[in-house]
């Protein structure tokens, strides 16, 4: 027997050194799923961050708000408020969105229990940009629609300015050659009008929008541009005839503006009348009790419910 070797006893320091070393390494190797889930929090890390940007955006907006405008004709006042917001989501929070859908499609784990949750998390991302994309196209397309009847509203008030005047001009000629001149344009413009009346007559029909829209485009317009020609082509010497003309030819032009917003305002409605505005809004509603629903779960994982 060596008599150098000693027996040193072990005492309750070296026991607790003992268990120490123990409970490391069970921790890192006699644990497969909490290693699985420290792994995915690790890669979702970044995901969490974007979804917490994403869900401070959307969680502000207001539906209910949003239902009460869009249902006010007079509510002209805040429609900058909301073609901010049009503005913000799509340029802003969509591009993120589509991100974090794409950012959490990557994300990858071998346990059930994990991808279980995470599938959920998946769902409320797409809910998220379905949410952003689809209140960012109604927004702009009711702000269109505004704006394009502001601008026929424009029109029509230019219209009857150029009539106003045109009428003063027509009831004080006197002048024998003055007034020979101004007929021979009302007899034009009253054959012009009796033409465009009973090709517009048309819009006002039960017809579908993209009839309505190729009759504008192959009937009205070329017809205006022929009544355009048929006014430069009367030879006339004097100013008030010549000003009469003008006024004339300023309305058809204006008409072929009106035709053509014509033509966008009926796009708007028709877009408008096929989105149906509640149901874009309870997508809100949707990714937040998934974003519920995940929180439970995960948290049940953690504490090994």
């Amino acid at each position: 027997m060596n008599k150098d070797v000693k027996h040193v006893k072990a005492g309750p320091k070296g026991t607790f050194t003992l268990l120490l070393i123990c409970t490391f390494i069970l921790s890192a190797c006699g644990d497969p799923f909490a290693q699985e889930m420290e792994n995915y929090q690790e890669q979702m890390d970044g995901v969490h961050k974007m979804n917490e940007e994403v869900t401070r955006g959307l969680d502000n907006i207001d539906g209910e708000e949003i239902i009460q405008h869009v249902s006010d004709i007079e509510a002209g006042a805040e429609d900058d408020e909301f073609e901010d917001l049009a503005a913000e989501l799509e340029s802003e929070i969509l591009p993120l969105a589509e991100t974090l859908e794409e950012e959490a499609s990557a994300v990858e784990t071998d346990r059930e229990e994990i991808q279980e949750q995470h599938d959920i998390f998946l769902e409320s991302a797409e809910a998220k940009a379905d949410f952003t994309e689809q209140l960012s196209d109604y927004l702009i397309t009711y702000q269109n629609s505004i704006e394009a009847s502001e601008r026929l509203i424009a029109l029509s008030q230019s219209f009857m300015e150029n009539q106003r005047e045109r009428d003063d001009i027509i009831e004080s000629a006197e002048d024998e050659e003055v007034v020979n001149e101004i007929d021979m344009l009302i007899e034009q413009l009253n054959e012009n009008s009796e033409a465009l009346y009973e090709a517009s007559d048309m819009l006002e029909s039960d017809e579908p929008m993209e009839k309505k829209q190729e009759q504008i485009d192959e009937v009205l317009l070329p017809m205006l541009d022929e009544h355009v020609t048929s006014l430069d082509t009367i030879n006339l010497s004097t100013q008030q005839a010549n000003r009469v003309r003008s006024i004339s030819l300023e309305m058809y032009y204006g008409y072929q503006a009106y035709y053509e917003e014509r033509k966008n305002t009926m796009l708007y409605n028709e877009k408008l009348q096929n989105i149906q505005l509640q149901n874009i809004l309870s997508l809100q509603e949707s990714y937040q009790k998934m974003d519920e629903e995940y929180r439970r779960g995960m948290e049940e994982l953690k504490n090994g419910e």
